[in-house]
């Protein structure tokens, strides 16, 4: 069982940045700039900063509302071959305008069984239209490049966290410190002495320090045959476009 650990980041630094000289410039992502700034009140000379697009957040309703489908709809509309399904807003990044997140099921248009769990991202433009930027699958462990399963393990037919699953969870984590796990969606299984669960959860640690920050995280989970569970496995799911 991979460790399971908070990652602890500290940051007590406060920023002023003296723009008296400053000439008009764009930034762009990842863009730097040098600057004078204040750490715990003393001044610090030509301290390099970055500046750019925000960072990815963690979304606080998962819902895909009315008007999230419409962009999302108006996105994929221009693939082919793919049928994608969004099942829940993961996160937001602002840019120019807004990048979100989707997990969605993906079929082929000729089937109509789910083949695949993706990650698709959008971009919605100030003027509100709707742009494709990429789709990344989401992997069960055996499960090849070309969606074959092997090993036994299978996407779930619905995302939809039952009240079995809740208590899976529960049991899973009973004893689990340092951050809590929020169940937001199944997303497979496979069938041995047991079964083991892919549950793709909202990580949020308890350390102050983090001041609650949230991520996600794919949890798997095995249940033996009495119906003891236990975490074997996590593996952290970053969102990114680039």
């Amino acid at each position: 069982m991979k460790n399971i650990t908070a990652k602890i980041l500290t940051l007590g630094v406060t920023a002023v940045l003296f723009t008296g000289c400053l000439t008009a410039c764009k930034v762009t992502n990842n863009s730097k700039i040098n600057a004078n700034v204040k750490v715990n009140g003393e001044e610090v000379i030509n301290t390099e900063i970055a500046l750019g697009a925000g960072s990815w957040e963690a979304a606080k309703s998962n819902t895909v509302t009315d008007e999230l489908k419409k962009y999302f709809d108006d996105a994929i509309s221009k693939l082919d071959g793919y049928n994608h399904t969004p099942a829940l807003l993961l996160g937001t990044q602002v840019v120019a305008g807004k990048n979100y997140c989707f997990l969605c099921t993906s079929t082929i248009q000729a089937n109509s069984a789910a083949k695949e769990m993706k990650l698709a991202y959008i971009n919605v433009d100030p003027s509100g239209n709707a742009t494709f930027l990429k789709d990344d699958v989401l992997k069960l462990p055996g499960v090849g490049d070309d969606g074959d399963k092997v090993g036994g393990w299978s996407y779930a037919e619905s995302v939809e966290i039952t009240d079995d699953i809740k208590k899976v969870m529960e049991k899973a984590t009973e004893t689990l410190t340092g951050a809590t796990y929020e169940p937001v969606a199944y997303i497979g299984s496979q069938v041995v002495a047991g079964t083991n669960h892919a549950i793709l959860c909202k990580s949020t640690p308890s350390v102050a320090e983090l001041n609650g920050a949230t991520t996600y995280v794919l949890v798997y989970v095995y249940q033996d045959l009495q119906g003891n569970c236990e975490i074997t496995e996590t593996t952290d799911i970053e969102m990114k476009v680039s």
